[in-house]
């Protein structure tokens, strides 16, 4: 990786909708280097998609909650088959609707996942639903209605 390459990670990063023209001209190279560079980076999966970020309240969601989920302790040992629970867990809880994050955590919490939440019963709902699962021993809710601040380039995951 190089100048080049990190400027079009930079820049696609600002503005995903930003014109390989433009990241040419800024670079003094041609457009089809800056797409060439840019499949490249697609293909070694440095560059593994783009998205829109909406505000969740224009789109009738109230506010946003975090679920950090805690397993039962025979789950976290890290047997195969008790990998395979936490993966399990992992995955139907990215599944479910408005989650928009999930991942395994270390440290106070075994889990996080979060949400967008349309109202009060929608949340208990939703962390009811987790709280269900098999292997899940506890579960903490964290909810707030205030805009969440999030920029494209905090999302390195």
């Amino acid at each position: 990786m190089d100048e080049i390459d990190l400027v079009i990670i930079k820049r696609m990063t600002e503005d995903a909708r930003v014109s390989f023209r433009k990241i040419a001209e800024e670079l003094g190279v041609s457009p089809d280097t800056v797409i060439s560079r840019y499949k490249a980076l697609q293909d070694e999966g440095v560059i593994r998609g783009s998205t829109v970020v909406l505000d969740p309240k224009k789109i009738g969601y109230k506010g946003m909650a975090a679920f950090m989920i805690d397993t039962s302790p025979t789950n976290i040992i890290g047997t195969e088959a008790n990998h395979s629970t936490v993966s399990s867990i992992l995955e139907t809880v990215i599944k479910m609707p408005d989650i928009i994050l999930a991942t395994k955590t270390v440290g106070d919490h075994d889990m996080l996942a979060i949400a967008v939440i349309s109202d009060v019963e929608h949340l208990i709902a939703t962390g009811s639903d987790i709280a269900k699962m098999p292997g899940v021993k506890d579960l903490r809710v964290s909810f707030w209605v205030e805009k969440a601040e999030l920029h494209p380039k905090y999302f390195i995951i």
